[in-house]
């Protein structure tokens, strides 16, 4: 019977636990520094927030749909970049909303036709404002 030459090759455990608690803690620190977005209710839709610092970053996003894909873009990438102009669509949003509100109010309760006539042409550019902006939120 033949003996094979085997010599230990790894390392004992004691000369390994400086540098596995520099590792650890070098780990440690690099995960304290990511940002953790989440998306949360709000009054009128919802927020990002970064949940760390609990800055709000985007607010009152209309779909939890886009809430969640900005959520998971902003996780992955941690660029801001790209939902910089987002918050001007939801703006823009949510002033047509409003716009097209008072519009449908003054169409059935005016008896002024002149009122009813240009009260329906602001209506239809609000719905068209309106349709714009949840486009550019539908491709987050």
């Amino acid at each position: 019977m033949k003996k094979l030459a085997t010599k230990r090759t790894n390392k004992s455990i004691k000369s390994n636990k400086k540098h596995l608690a520099k590792k650890l803690n070098n780990l440690a620190k690099k995960v304290a520094k990511k940002n953790v977005f989440v998306v949360e209710r709000a009054d009128p839709g919802y927020n990002l927030i970064n949940y760390v610092t609990k800055e709000v970053l985007l607010e009152n996003i209309p779909f939890l749909k886009s809430a969640n894909s900005m959520c998971k873009i902003l996780n992955k990438t941690q660029e801001y970049a790209t939902i910089r102009g987002a918050q001007r669509h939801i703006d823009t949003y949510y002033k047509h909303y409003n716009d097209l509100q008072f519009y449908k109010h003054t169409v059935r309760t005016s008896n002024d036709k002149v009122k009813v006539f240009s009260a329906g042409v602001r209506m239809q550019e609000s719905l068209h404002f309106i349709k714009e902006a949840k486009l550019h939120l539908s491709y987050f």
